[in-house]
């Protein structure tokens, strides 16, 4: 398969700069020699599209055409193909599967920093709470305390021991 590949690479430039009849004939020939028998054909047409009075170019093709059906010969090409299709196929699945769970990651992160933000704000909520009770329970202690005085109680005194 890589070398299929990599000759359709080579003849490429080839077979899109080829000018004349001569050169179709050449690249076609070397296409089908190296197995590569569709895309002889597919050459051989290109050419004979291009050059029709040329009775080379149609030796070639017939001999190309009448010699094998280039569908048996890329027969063995077609489950390498299922099995590339289906290797992008789970290839697609598991980047989707990968992007789900980047997806779910971030929403947690995303919960987890609410949450955090939640508990920060009942707990300065907490203080101020307990700010506010404070300051109520010394206001009351002073209260209590000068309702003492009044009464002609005991004034606030240290204790030694």
């Amino acid at each position: 398969m890589k070398k299929i590949i990599l000759l359709l690479f080579c003849f490429l430039p080839v077979v899109l700069f080829a000018q004349t009849a001569t050169d179709y004939f050449h690249t076609a020939a070397n296409l089908y020699v190296n197995a590569n028998k569709k895309s002889a054909q597919k050459t051989i047409k290109e050419a004979i599209r291009l050059f029709p009075n040329d009775e080379t170019l149609k030796d070639l093709a017939s001999k190309i055409e009448g010699l094998s059906d280039p569908e048996e010969n890329d027969s063995p090409n077609q489950p390498n193909q299922q099995n590339q299709d289906q290797q992008d196929q789970d290839q697609q699945q598991q980047q989707q599967k990968q992007e789900q769970q980047k997806q779910e990651q971030k929403q947690e992160q995303q919960k987890q920093e609410q949450k955090q933000e939640q508990q920060k704000q009942e707990q300065k909520q907490d203080k101020r709470q307990l700010d506010a009770l404070q300051q109520n329970e010394r206001q009351t202690q002073k209260k209590v305390a000068d309702e003492e005085m009044k009464k002609g109680g005991k004034s606030k005194q240290e204790k030694d021991w």
